[in-house]
């Protein structure tokens, strides 16, 4: 059934115009009889492939596709990139004229931040910039078993009614297309890039540790390369990561023939209006291959000091950053276990209500936490910078939704790889403590690679 975006919000928008003397982005948010954000992103492969996104949230309460940008945002290196979003969202806000405040509709930003904005941009990362957002022309948002539309469109002077049928017989065509599965390619190259200078990193890092007893913790991350016989379907990739990795975020940011996905436990930070809630996410053990082995290597992760230690720099650094911004701050009580199909974590939560914080505030303070980062924050990202020949790019970094009022959700872009064409890069890392064995380290690294190499279809260690 076609829909019609009404005359009389049209004409609001034209009389806003004109006394604001500015454009006006036209923001129209109806519900949809039926639909699914994720089968509408399929049928928009043809007129929309390479601007696309889709976000579930680990719950899978919500989904969001975007489709097409009405505003595209890329911060340059030596820009604030978090008050860069803030104003450019905070600018659309003024300009807009819309009928509903529901949460995650209307004029959304989607998209993502560089982990480190002082580190050299490597070329495969270049079109993402140290930031990188946009606001679809089309938002497809589905949540509380309802779905909605949302229609961004920009309106100048000169424009008339007939532009909004234009746009609004462009969604009718995307609604009424047919899904063609795109064809199955298969992996043909699988590299390990460059384990034994990450391994001499490591050593180096252990010694530093050593003799550095202020400094807990770094990061280090490596990466693999993939080779595909042919392109990479956004769509297929949602489909294995829907399939494969329950208890995660599942996210794709296409960019052109560039897109960042991944399958993320971690929640960075949630905000509504009254509360804000982030995630402690840290050690990590594998999967056991029977119920009774999964359940001694979560005893282990449970008892396990050097895991615990991770955990517990995570817990202090969120819960004193929370603090700054919130009031009646809560930390869930113990660490409990965050299982996913090829690995599991630590987790506990910390909340708080929410005062008159900005959330881009918010999460800059966050970023990057001691899981991502290493403790304390500053040391640390200085030895990563020294210690870390790859740019890590948006591997580890926030990304996430906001929208009008500030409300929206960030999660931390572990799990993670960029697609190029017929080429993948995957991205892992660990914890480098005081103590720890780097070929031990790099043993686990291998196992945080393998939830993106199963959805892509690389080599895996199968549990039965």
């Amino acid at each position: 059934m076609s829909l019609t975006l009404p005359i009389e919000l049209f004409e609001q928008a034209k009389r806003t115009m004109v006394s604001q003397n500015e454009n006006v982005l036209l923001s129209w948010v109806t519900e949809l009889e039926e639909g699914s954000a994720k089968h509408i992103f399929d049928q928009a492969s043809g007129a929309f492939k390479g601007e696309r996104f889709f976000w579930q949230n680990k719950e899978r309460t919500l989904r969001l596709s975007g489709l097409g940008a009405m505003d595209r945002l890329k911060v340059e290196r030596g820009q604030d990139r978090f008050l860069a979003l803030h104003t450019r969202k905070e600018q659309v806000l003024r300009q807009t004229v819309t009928n509903s405040e529901e949460m995650a509709c209307g004029a959304v930003y989607f998209g993502g931040f560089s982990f480190d904005d002082e580190h050299d941009t490597s070329p495969e990362w270049e079109k993402f910039g140290e930031g990188f957002f946009y606001l679809p022309l089309f938002l497809v948002t589905e949540k509380d078993d309802r779905c909605y539309l949302s229609v961004n469109i920009w309106l100048s002077a000169d424009d008339v009614y007939s532009k909004v049928e234009a746009v609004m017989a462009q969604w009718d065509k995307i609604a009424a297309a047919e899904v063609t599965a795109d064809p199955e390619v298969a992996c043909i190259l699988e590299e390990r890039l460059a384990e034994d200078t990450w391994l001499r990193a490591a050593t180096d890092v252990v010694t530093l540790l050593q003799e550095a007893p202020d400094m807990q913790k770094v990061v280090l991350a490596r990466r693999m390369r993939l080779g595909f016989d042919g392109f990479l379907s956004s769509s297929r990739m949602i489909a294995h990561m829907e399939e494969q990795q329950g208890n995660s975020y599942c996210f794709v940011l296409e960019n052109g023939t560039s897109t960042f996905f991944g399958a993320t436990p971690e929640r960075l930070l949630l905000a509504d209006e009254a509360k804000l809630e982030s995630a402690c996410v840290a050690g990590s053990i594998a999967r056991g291959d029977t119920e009774n082995a999964d359940a001694i290597l979560g005893s282990t992760l449970l008892n396990d000091a050097k895991n615990l230690a991770e955990h517990h720099f995570v817990v202090e650094m969120i819960k004193a950053t929370m603090e700054r911004f919130c009031e009646d701050v809560q930390v869930s009580a113990n660490p409990v276990l965050l299982k996913n199909r090829d690995i599991q974590h630590l987790y506990m939560t910390v909340s708080g209500r929410r005062s008159e914080a900005r959330m881009l505030d918010v999460l800059r303070a966050l970023h990057p936490t001691p899981a991502l980062g290493g403790w304390p924050q500053r040391e640390a990202m200085t030895v990563i910078r020294l210690k870390e020949e790859m740019d890590r790019g948006f591997y580890g970094a926030p990304i996430g939704w906001i929208d009008p009022l500030d409300r929206g959700e960030f999660a931390v872009a572990i799990r993670s790889a960029l697609a190029i064409d017929t080429n993948a890069l995957l991205y892992a890392g660990c914890g480098i403590v005081a103590d720890s064995v780097p070929a031990e380290e790099l043993a686990e690294t291998a196992i945080k690679f393998q939830p993106m190499l199963r959805v892509l279809g690389g080599k895996v260690h199968e549990r039965t």
